[in-house]
């Protein structure tokens, strides 16, 4: 059940249009999960500042059960900044990507939970 959330202070125009099928299917790929559980979630126009400025920028949130770790997340950090910057525009520099372990207890889908 990976959920890749991005708010962002880019305009929507500005996001591209195949933008949320190709994040879907890195996350997939990234985490070995089947797309069909992924999540992808663009808030644009968000008023925010990183730094001090409104250059462009975001606040990313990768989450899943069971398959971030330490190790997994530094192979993944410089593929998903990547990616971020090549599809987005966004720098690297310019957001943060925060990452959750869910517990498969503490996530529903379809009327039960995972665990």
């Amino acid at each position: 059940m990976p959920v890749l959330s991005i708010a962002t202070n880019l305009k929507r125009d500005q996001i591209p249009e195949d933008f949320i099928r190709e994040a879907s299917k890195f996350v997939a790929s990234e985490l070995k999960k089947p797309e069909s559980y992924v999540l992808v979630q663009v808030s644009p126009d968000q008023i925010m500042s990183f730094g001090g400025t409104t250059e462009p920028c975001a606040n990313i949130t990768l989450g899943s059960i069971g398959v971030v770790s330490e190790d997994k997340n530094r192979k993944m950090a410089p593929k998903l900044c990547e990616f971020i910057q090549k599809k987005l525009g966004i720098k690297q520099n310019r957001f943060y990507i925060n990452v959750n372990n869910i517990d498969p207890a503490w996530c529903m889908f379809d009327g039960n939970t995972f665990a």
